[in-house]
C-alpha cells in the first residue's frame, strides 16, 4: 500500500513540473472554478474535524455536499483545549472524524467518542500518512503531530478525505475524488513554489517558540531551533541554548504562533537584539496560508547573513 501511494505521489510531482510554468499559484489557489460544482443536497453528512486546515481540505474536496465539524475552533490551543458541551453535541451526530493527532484527541475527545457516538468512524490521518512518509519526534516515542504543515504529506490527508467520503457517500464518488485531483495539482505547485522560493536562501536556521515547523523545515531543507519542549516552556539552560546558537549564527528573528503565549519568545528576541515574528499554522485556507508563511520566512531569512 505504502510502495502504491508513494509511486503515485511521485508520478504526479514529476508531472507537475512541467505544467508549473502553465499556472500562477496565486490565482489557482483561489480560483472560484477550480472545484467541480455540486447540488446542495438535504440532510448532508456531517464530517468532523480537529483543526481549521483539515476544514479546508473538507470543503476542497467535498463542496457543499457535506457539513464540517471543527472540534477545535480558531485561536484555541490543540495541545489543551477542551471542547464545549456544544462542540461535542455536534460530534455526536457525525459520521466521520478525521484525527490530525494533536494532543487534545487523545485527552479530551477520544475517552468519550464512542460513548457519545457509537457508529461514528474514526481515521486516523497520522497512520495512513505514515505509511508514504516518515513520522518525526520531539524526543523518542514523542512523534510530531504537525503533518499538515507538509504539503507533500497535505496531499495523503486530501486523497484518503476523498477516498473515506466515497465509501460514506458512493453516490458522489467521482465528484469527490475529481476534486481531490483537482486540490492535488495545486498542493504539488504549492510544494514545487515553495522549494523555489526558499532554495536560494543563505541562512536556512531559524527558532520559533511552539515546535510546529518541523515537517515544514525536513521539506524544504531548512533547520528549526524550537524554545519549547516536549508542551513544555523551556529550562534556563535550553534558553542559554538557544540564545548562544542565534548568536553564532545571527539570528535575530523568533517565530511564535497566534495561539501559544510568547514571553519566552519575546525575551530570547531582546536578548539577541532581534524581534519577534508572528506565524498560523492553524489559519484558514490552507493553500493561502502556506504562501503567507513561505514568504515571510523567504523575507525574514534574507535580511539575515
Amino acid at each position: 500500500m505504502s510502495q502504491r501511494r508513494f509511486l503515485v505521489y511521485k508520478y504526479r510531482y514529476i508531472a507537475s513540473l512541467s505544467i508549473l510554468g502553465l499556472f500562477l499559484i496565486w490565482g489557482l489557489a483561489c480560483s472560484p472554478g477550480a472545484r467541480t460544482s455540486a447540488p446542495v443536497q438535504e440532510g448532508k453528512p456531517i464530517i468532523a474535524v480537529s483543526i481549521v486546515p483539515e476544514q479546508s481540505f473538507i470543503e476542497a474536496v467535498a463542496g457543499d455536499m457535506v457539513e464540517v465539524v471543527v472540534m477545535i475552533p480558531p485561536g484555541s490551543n490543540p495541545e489543551n483545549y477542551a471542547p464545549t458541551p456544544q462542540e461535542m453535541a455536534q460530534l455526536s451526530k457525525a459520521s466521520l472524524y478525521f484525527s490530525i493527532g494533536v494532543p487534545t484527541e487523545k485527552a479530551n475527545i477520544f475517552p468519550s467518542i464512542k460513548d457519545l457516538n457509537p457508529g461514528i468512524k474514526v481515521v486516523d490521518l497520522p497512520k495512513v500518512v505514515a505509511a508514504v512518509y516518515p513520522d518525526r519526534e520531539f524526543a523518542p516515542g514523542q512523534r510530531d503531530p504537525h503533518i499538515w504543515l507538509s504539503p507533500q504529506r497535505a496531499q495523503v490527508i486530501v486523497d484518503t478525505i476523498a477516498d473515506e467520503l466515497a465509501q460514506l457517500d458512493p453516490n458522489h464518488a467521482d465528484y469527490y475524488r475529481s476534486n481531490a485531483d483537482t486540490y492535488g495539482r495545486q498542493l504539488l505547485i504549492l510544494d514545487s513554489s515553495i522549494k523555489s522560493t526558499l532554495s536560494q536562501l543563505k541562512q536556512r536556521t531559524f527558532i520559533v517558540y511552539h515546535p510546529a515547523l518541523g515537517y515544514f523545515a525536513d521539506d524544504y531543507d531548512l533547520s528549526m531551533l524550537a524554545i519549547e519542549e516536549e508542551g513544555k516552556e523551556a529550562t534556563a539552560q535550553h534558553i542559554q541554548e538557544i540564545i548562544d546558537q542565534a548568536k553564532k549564527q545571527d539570528i535575530k528573528v523568533v517565530f511564535y504562533q497566534a495561539s501559544v503565549s510568547s514571553k519566552q519568545a519575546d525575551a530570547i528576541a531582546n536578548n539577541i537584539e532581534g524581534y519577534t515574528e508572528q506565524i498560523d499554522p492553524l489559519a484558514a485556507d490552507y493553500i493561502e496560508n502556506m504562501q503567507r508563511i513561505t514568504h515571510t520566512f523567504a523575507r525574514v531569512l534574507q535580511q539575515q547573513r
